[in-house]
């Protein structure tokens, strides 16, 4: 989550309550049948954790600061942390042991100011993107050097926000609109646009969804467990997965936006209460609590928080908890038929980043994250 802070032109976005108007795709079944099959599903695949990496009380020497979603894993199991605050990404073996670090705080090549992406790319080449700079840095697979930095333009819609992935012909580059206090009533929305090899945009938008952020009062804010949000994956075959929190519907589209298959469950939905919103803002400011109680909230909490694309095409979802102080969280699997295949428990500031083969790797969120690999069997 990104800290609440009072800014005229900070980063925002408007409140937004939508519902995906595709309800027609949802499988034809009550909420309440939905929900207890989850219920009656049964359990696995199984995580059973190898290792972990930043972690002081087993007495790791790198530590990290910030790295949210910022890990990649390539084709040899090589695993990348990118750190938002330290400005640089740790490059470990696929048991841990720490390689190399890439990167320094700056803005010359091969810098970083705030890194937002990690991807690792076709041919395991590296591929870092930073959203202060506006510009991609890619690094060639075997000795992890600087090949070349690539900026990335501006577009009408927005400025870059986030790399969504890369293929053998383009780059997948989330976009957004700044929005300030000022124009908090604006439609704000979030776009996948492709970005040729040579930082030329290719419009059409691949797929389009409503923008992250809500302001409230005087304050900007993206990240709230209560608001939705946009999620993008790259899966394979290229595929982009696009998803809005709000419902569980996953939009598959090809890499220049042909349609595909999309991926749809019902659930029933979970009301927001004022004293969920209340526990949120505990400890707070006067000013920033005041703002929030008295904000354009949705009435129901988003249907999942996050989601990944594992290497089977299936999906794998965090759904929303019931409450902010639950310790756990549930994630269902859903194949391409939108049937349900599996599920597990993690805990609750626990999410899985990238699964692939018989491993799947998490990371912690707070003050000192870690990253978690688990062995994965079904």
């Amino acid at each position: 989550m990104r800290l609440p802070h009072e800014s005229s032109n900070a980063r925002a976005g408007a409140a937004c309550i939508l519902v995906l108007a595709a309800l027609a795709l949802f499988p034809a079944c009550s909420a309440k049948e939905t929900n207890d099959a989850i219920e009656s599903a049964p359990p696995g695949p199984v995580l059973s954790e190898v290792f972990r990496i930043g972690d002081e009380s087993a007495g790791d020497t790198i530590l990290f600061g910030r790295i949210a979603e910022l890990v990649a894993v390539d084709r040899t199991g090589r695993i990348f942390v990118g750190d938002e605050y330290e400005s640089r990404v740790y490059a470990f073996t696929p048991y841990g042991r720490h390689l190399q670090a890439i990167g320094q705080r700056g803005r010359a090549p091969g810098e970083f100011e705030r890194i937002k992406s990690v991807y690792a790319g076709p041919g395991d080449t590296l591929y870092v993107f930073d959203a202060e700079l506006e510009r991609i840095s890619v690094y060639e697979p075997n000795g992890l050097t600087l090949a070349y930095d690539l900026a990335v333009p501006r577009d009408s819609r927005g400025q870059p926000a986030w790399l969504v992935g890369v293929t053998n012909a383009d780059i997948l580059v989330t976009y957004e609109p700044p929005l300030s206090v000022f124009d908090a009533d604006a439609e704000r929305r979030s776009y996948v646009m492709r970005l040729s090899r040579q930082g030329s945009l290719l419009p059409p938008p691949v797929h389009d969804l409503p923008g992250s952020g809500i302001v409230a009062g005087r304050f900007v804010m993206d990240g709230l467990p209560f608001v939705p949000s946009p999620v993008y994956r790259l899966g394979p075959g290229n595929a982009l997965y696009a998803g809005w929190t709000d419902s569980i519907h996953i939009a598959i589209r090809g890499p220049t936006g042909s349609p595909g298959r999309d991926i749809a469950y019902s659930l029933e939905p979970m009301p927001l209460t004022r004293s969920e919103i209340r526990r949120f803002v505990e400890g707070a400011s006067d000013m920033f609590r005041e703002a929030m109680l008295a904000a354009d909230l949705p009435a129901t909490k988003p249907a999942y928080e996050t989601f990944v694309v594992d290497d089977q095409a299936r999906i794998w979802l965090k759904l929303t908890t019931q409450s902010v102080a639950d310790t756990t969280a549930r994630w269902i699997i859903l194949d391409a038929e939108s049937r349900l295949r599996g599920q597990i428990k993690l805990p609750a500031n626990t999410n899985l980043a990238v699964v692939r083969e018989d491993r799947a790797y998490a990371v912690t969120l707070g003050r000192e994250p870690v990253v978690i690999v688990y062995q994965l069997q079904e």
